[in-house]
């Protein structure tokens, strides 16, 4: 190891000198940096190297090509060979990493990324060895095709990277998508240039799109896919060129996806956005050709949608998507259409400065709509709510839909209550509140009004001071249900008559509720709380050594948290003597799977002492 190093000193020397001839530190903070190297190199000489060893030494160097650089900017100097030198020490660090640890593919990628920006010419041999041992992985490649094409704009280079990835992955996506993205700038781009040879080499490239699209069809069964694709279609500089693609693609997907409702809804969107699907159909291969005829003639550069895409108002266009989800949801009537299409008429009322009239027409009637279906979601029976409450009549309205929607939507019931709950809790309507509560819990059993019962307990907590009778009769019909899910209403019972009553009625109602079945931890806990809380220096532990026993009786055998608070309480508060006791206790008590944890717990317990 020795030699090694002695090597190593040697081949670093001029760097050294170069820097302590430049004044940049002091002899003691070159020291330093000697030592520093001369230990992580250490590290690399051993037998057993880890990836670690290579990572920290990189950013080592890293730091120190900062440092370096700081330096001249202070000084006003210039240390060219030093940072090269650090540079090159480490693309060798880079390099002797990934050929130890070819699997990193983190090192691989930290690798590329410092050579983008040192040594660019590099990073096509770095993707390559990294494929050897990566080639599984789509998005090493995606990403070498996409750097390929940044850094060369050699469209003959990138498109061999995309063949040989796409036979290896035929079916990936992402290697797909952005190819063809490649493929249809470059087309763009070559518009540009107005000259017969180039709009050959324009043609060529939208057939190779194309051809890619064609040859994915068989491959890739995801819509979300084709979506992208026509998505990328639509960007300004591709619309017209790509015009006969997206005709095609939208033939296939109402013949493929027919049943899936994005299809529809992005359909929709496309009126919105003005791509009008009637003269999408009207197209022809000769307008297209006529058009990139005016294109070579013409000396600029982008052409406005003249002979493909209509203009139209933004009312007309509102109209066409609307018509297009009436469309759909005739086609698709299915809750997932419907909700496409109210959040669509949705989202378009975030903003009514333009068109506004119609846009809450559009919204009203999507409601209207969606109500007679009998399939909208309780979420936009909730938006349909809010938007009712604004107007003079509206509460009436609500309680018939509501009514309506509770005959028609039974299996949601539970929902449709609290709904109604929360319509008489904002508008503070008290006797109608319970009334609906009261029938929920009738109609439904009490085990499916869970939700409901903490909405009452809430609503009249926020008015206790009118109706903290009628909250009390809650809290104690709560806290009687044997369901488990009710068990927590125990605690917040307990807490309310403390804050309201006495210690004394707390101490009472906590021994009455602890018979009661099913047992509720939380409930103890509360009482421990509350107990702590109350206690004075004279004030006997005898109550809350009641509270932790409890929760260990009716606990302690799935549970080692019960345990472990009874012994703290005993070593901080209660009887030193009792530890050893109820540690044996516990190991008898608690499942045998327990045990170990449980004493591992302890044993953490007493080296926190």
């Amino acid at each position: 190891m020795a030699e090694v190093l002695k090597e190593i000193q040697e081949r670093d020397l001029p760097e050294y000198e170069s820097i302590q001839a430049s004044g940049i530190c002091s002899s003691d903070e070159l020291r330093k940096l000697m030592v520093e190297r001369e230990r992580y190199e250490k590290k690399l000489i051993q037998s057993k190297k880890s990836i670690i060893n290579y990572i920290e030494y990189i950013q080592f160097e890293k730091n120190t090509h900062k440092w370096v650089t700081e330096k001249e900017n202070q000084l006003h100097c210039s240390l060219p060979d030093v940072k090269r030198s650090i540079i090159q020490r480490i693309i060798k660090l880079y390099r002797n990493g990934t050929q130890q640890f070819p699997q990193e593919e983190r090192l691989w990628k930290s690798f590329i990324q410092f050579s983008k920006k040192s040594n660019p010419g590099q990073v096509s041999g770095i993707y390559e060895k990294m494929l050897g041992y990566h080639g599984d992985k789509d998005t090493v490649w995606c990403d070498y095709g996409l750097w390929a094409y940044e850094f060369t704009h050699q469209l003959k280079q990138v498109t061999e990277i995309f063949f040989r990835a796409l036979k290896r992955h035929p079916a990936s996506e992402v290697i797909n998508l952005a190819f063809f993205d490649i493929l249809i700038k470059e087309t763009a781009r070559i518009t540009d240039v107005s000259n017969a040879i180039d709009l050959m080499e324009r043609q060529l490239g939208l057939e190779r799109a194309v051809v890619l699209y064609r040859n994915t069809k068989t491959k890739i069964k995801n819509v979300a896919y084709y979506l992208k694709l026509l998505e990328r279609c639509e960007e300004p500089s591709y619309i017209n060129c790509t015009v006969l693609l997206q005709k095609e693609i939208i033939e296939d997907l109402m013949k493929n996806f027919f049943a899936e409702p994005m299809v529809w809804d992005f359909l929709a969107q496309r009126e919105l956005r003005g791509y009008n699907m009637i003269d999408l159909q009207e197209v022809t291969v000769q307008q297209v050709a006529e058009l990139q005829e005016r294109q070579m003639e013409t000396d600029e550069v982008n052409i406005p949608h003249e002979s493909i895409w209509k203009s139209r108002s933004l009312k007309l266009r509102i109209e066409l998507c609307f018509k297009v989800y009436e469309k759909a949801v005739v086609a698709l009537p299915t809750e997932a259409m419907w909700s496409y299409f109210i959040n669509a008429m949705l989202d378009l009322n975030h903003d009514i400065k333009s068109e506004g009239d119609v846009k809450r027409h559009c919204l009203a009637k999507a409601f209207n709509m969606g109500h007679k279906s009998q399939l909208m979601s309780i979420v936009h029976y909730q938006a349909l709510v809010e938007m009712l409450l604004k107007s003079p009549n509206g509460l009436q309205q609500v309680e018939i839909i509501l009514q309506e929607a509770l005959e028609c939507k039974k299996s949601e019931a539970n929902k449709i209550y609290e709904l109604w709950m929360q319509v008489y809790s904002k508008t503070g309507n008290q006797s109608k509140f319970y009334e609906i509560f009261c029938r929920a819990n009738n109609e439904l059993g009490v085990t499916k009004c869970i939700d409901l019962w903490h909405l009452a307990i809430k609503f009249y907590e926020a008015y206790s001071e009118e109706h903290g009778k009628k909250l009390m009769v809650i809290l104690q019909e709560a806290a009687k249900q044997i369901h488990p899910e009710f068990a927590t209403f125990r605690a917040y019972y307990l807490e309310y008559t403390m804050r309201n009553e006495s210690l004394a009625k707390a101490r009472e109602l906590y021994d009455e509720m602890c018979q009661m079945p099913p047992p509720c931890l939380d409930l103890h806990k509360k009482m421990i709380e509350i107990e702590l809380q109350a206690k004075t220096k004279s004030t006997p532990t005898s109550r809350l050594r009641l509270c932790y026993e409890n929760a260990v009786h009716y606990f302690g055998k799935t549970n080692t948290d019960v345990w472990i608070d009874l012994l703290k309480f005993e070593r901080d508060m209660g009887d030193l003597k009792l530890v050893s006791v109820i540690y044996d206790r516990a190991k008898s008590t608690l499942d045998p799977e327990l045990v170990d944890s449980f004493i591992a717990e302890y044993s953490l317990l007493k080296v926190l002492e």
